[in-house]
């Protein structure tokens, strides 16, 4: 059980130790506030884009995803959803902390840490399931929370032509359904003898691909430097009960909900809760909200500073409920 945790430790503490190297830059003066937000803008236009199309690209084959785990997760993450529009109008009456809220109950850190922790609880075949579900998942949490914070944004008038607008510009959109459009076209690409593609980015464009993977690896380190730079103690006085909600929701309300729907469909005969399946939902449901998050509700003129806070508030007690789950799972035998 030592090990579990360790894993979950070095999963989780890297993200906490970049978000204090921002602090302290920011305390230091090293750099103004105007410099975080400039990089933040940088870091959500090309650096999170590139990583989300790499992650996609990096599948051997758009066959490997479990349809029927997949048809299960997303099930659950709609009704997670769905109970944290309820919660969010019955939490706040701020407006543009409505859609920050609904982000946190059900937008975990899936891409970034979803396949280490995967594969600290189960090795590599817990992130080699993890990795072929990470698509629809990604895809889901941006998506969703690009309607989540539209809808409840600062401006008082709200039209369809406009949201999907904002969908359709979102740069983690774009790098997502860039990366599942060459997925689909590379199920088209024929071999050569030796099994290799005739043509692939990695092997035949080497310079193109090996670029993008530079860009998508200074995504999340970025993003929490700058995020541990605008963060803010004396914030949480204004908005200490959102705040609560929030990392309750993600970290508490999320894991009881989606392994509660996951029994009930292993009851009926819906689903196969296997020791990988469980590992991967460790991931999806009980990892800190993403980083991306804060950023994205920067940038659509949601409450950032709110985002901010459960970023870092959820990066610090995932390490406990993680642990917890891991124990409990470990101790009932499907892990």
């Amino acid at each position: 059980m030592l090990s579990v945790f360790s894993y979950a430790f070095n999963a989780i503490a890297p993200i906490l130790l970049l978000i204090l190297l921002g602090y302290y830059l920011r305390i230091k003066e090293v750099f103004p506030l105007s410099f975080f937000k400039t990089v933040n803008r940088f870091a959500f236009h090309f650096c999170f884009p590139a990583l989300m199309f790499v992650n996609l690209y990096s599948l051997d084959s758009i066959r490997e995803i479990d349809i029927k785990l997949v048809a299960y997760l997303m099930t659950s993450l709609v009704i997670i959803t769905i109970v944290g529009i309820i919660l969010s109008q019955l939490i706040t009456d701020v407006r543009n902390r409505k859609g920050v809220l609904i982000q946190a109950g059900f937008r975990s850190n899936f891409a970034i840490i979803g396949l280490p922790l995967s594969e600290g609880l189960l090795g590599p075949s817990g992130s080699a399931l993890c990795a072929t579900l990470q698509a629809p998942t990604v895809i889901y949490f941006n998506v969703v929370s690009v309607l989540a914070l539209t809808i409840y944004s600062d401006d008082a008038t709200f039209h369809v032509k406009k949201l999907l607008a904002n969908v359709a510009k979102n740069p983690l959109i774009q790098g997502l359904c860039a990366g599942v459009i060459a997925l689909i076209i590379r199920e088209c690409i024929p071999c050569n003898a030796d099994g290799s593609l005739v043509f692939s980015l990695s092997g035949t464009l080497p310079w193109l691909y090996t670029t993008l993977e530079y860009i998508a690896r200074i995504a999340t380190p970025v993003c929490l430097i700058m995020l541990g730079g605008q963060f803010n103690f004396s914030a949480v006085h204004g908005i200490r009960k959102e705040l609560i909600c929030g990392v309750c929701m993600r970290l508490i309300l999320a894991p009881v909900l989606g392994f509660g729907m996951a029994f009930a469909a292993v009851h009926f005969g819906l689903l196969d809760l296997s020791p990988n399946a469980v590992g991967v939902m460790i991931a999806a449901y009980g990892s800190p909200i993403a980083v991306s998050s804060a950023v994205m509700a920067q940038e659509m003129h949601a409450d950032d500073v709110l985002a901010g806070q459960i970023v870092v508030w959820t990066s610090l007690l995932s390490m406990i409920t993680i642990f917890v789950m891991a124990v409990l799972f470990r101790s009932m035998g499907i892990l």
